[in-house]
Parts: C-alpha cells; structure tokens; sequence
C-alpha cells in the first residue's frame, strides 16, 4: 500500500478504528450531559437546602425576608400580636423638638423586638439614644406611636400587595416611651431580646449613652383588611398568643 492510499483508507467511514472512535466519542458525550444534570441537581439540592437554613435563621436573628403565615385578617388581635413579634423594625412618631419643626410630627425608623424569636411579650423594646432626633424629642414629649409594617416581610410581595393595600397588614401602638432602669429584670429581658435578634446593637458606640426602653401601650390600631381600621383592646392585645 502506498502512502497516499494508506492515508486515503484512514478516512474510509467503516474503518473499525474510525468507527469504535466514532462510538467511544459519542458514549464520552451522553456521559458528560448525564453527569452535567447529575451535578445541576444536586447543586439545586444543596441550594435550595442552604437558602431554606439560611431563611430560618433570618428569621432567629429578626432579619424578615421569610416570615411565618399570617392569622386569618378577621383575627385582628393576633393579627396585632404577630406582626409586632415578627417586625425587625418601626416607624416611630414623635413632636419635633428641633427648632426648623418644632411642634411637628417627627417620624423616624427605629429597630424593635418584643422578645426572643420564641418568647412574644407583645411589648415593643428598643436601644435609644438621646442623640438621636426621636430620643431628644421624648424628653420633651414622651407620647409617641410606633407604626409596624407587613411590608417588611415576604408576604406582601409575594401576594403582589403594596404597602399602602389593607392587606399588608399595618398596626399603630400609640402610648408613652419609658426607659428602663439599667440591672431590672425587664432591662435584662429587653437586652437579651434586642441583642438575638439585632446582634450588631452590641458594637454600638459606648460614648453615645444608649439605654433600653419600651413603649406602655394606650391604644392600638389595626389595619388589615378593607374597611377601615379596627381598635384592639389592650387587655386582650396583651392575652393573645400569636402563633397559637
């Protein structure tokens, strides 16, 4: 055989060199597809299993991304009680002290907690400092409301409500902002709260005189569902388990 013929047998379809690499290519190809879905679904799995840890533990550090079912609207007072457990944070409402708005309404962002993730006191607790805008006026004024949102939670985005919609559950806690006696048992207990479910309070600045207060709730709000707001009695608000 001469060269050029050998070369030319080299290219022949049926050669059974040509054919096993033809076929061993192939079996290559299905293998590298089948182990490519084998290791997007067990990617897939370990996702889907590292996001639910991840939502859970959101949820012991107060974080909201993936709150529990809400109670039915209809139940208005643990309506009350869950979104107030559940809230990382509030709108609180003040009279302005600052000479610009002196007298006005004031509204600001502050963090809450009620208790632990497993304990709800149904109390609103908070890490103030007089430095703060809110914090100066309540030494004048220490009326204020705090205003808690479902919006803030996974919920309402996930029923595509907007934060204005009834649905999205709001609650209003009107009363008096108190600070709590550093040493007392309820100091104690708003320290630990706090501090599960906002752990980075911890590395708040020292010089900036931060103290725990809660608010003695007067009246309470609650808005969810068309049809106006609805007035919650505080003795009951106070007896309501929320997840029961």
């Amino acid at each position: 055989m001469t060269k050029g013929e050998a070369f030319h047998s080299l290219l022949e379809p049926d050669l059974p060199v040509k054919t096993r690499r033809r076929s061993t290519g192939c079996q290559f190809f299905i293998m590298g597809i089948a182990t490519a879905l084998s290791l997007a679904s067990l990617a897939l799995a370990v996702y889907q299993a590292t996001s639910t840890h991840q939502s859970v533990h959101a949820i012991s550090e107060g974080v909201v991304s993936a709150w529990p079912t809400p109670p039915p609207h209809e139940q208005v007072t643990k309506v009350a009680r869950y979104v107030v457990h559940t809230s990382a944070w509030a709108s609180i409402a003040t009279i302005s002290t600052a000479l610009p708005i002196q007298g006005f309404p004031f509204a600001n962002i502050i963090s809450v907690c009620d208790g632990p993730v497993n304990k709800s006191s149904g109390i609103p607790y908070m890490y103030m400092t007089r430095f703060d805008l809110s914090g100066k006026d309540l030494l004048s004024n220490d009326k204020a409301t705090l205003s808690f949102s479902e919006a803030q939670s996974d919920y309402c985005s996930k029923e595509d409500f907007d934060p204005e919609d009834p649905r999205c559950a709001r609650v209003l806690l009107t009363g008096h902002i108190i600070e709590l006696k550093n040493g007392t048992t309820e100091a104690n207990f708003a320290q630990n709260a706090l501090f599960s479910r906002h752990p980075i309070m911890k590395s708040w600045p020292s010089d900036h005189h931060f103290f725990f207060a809660k608010m003695d709730i007067v009246h309470i709000y609650v808005l969810d569902y068309f049809g106006g707001p609805s007035e919650v009695n505080v003795d009951e608000y106070f007896k309501t388990d929320p997840f029961a």
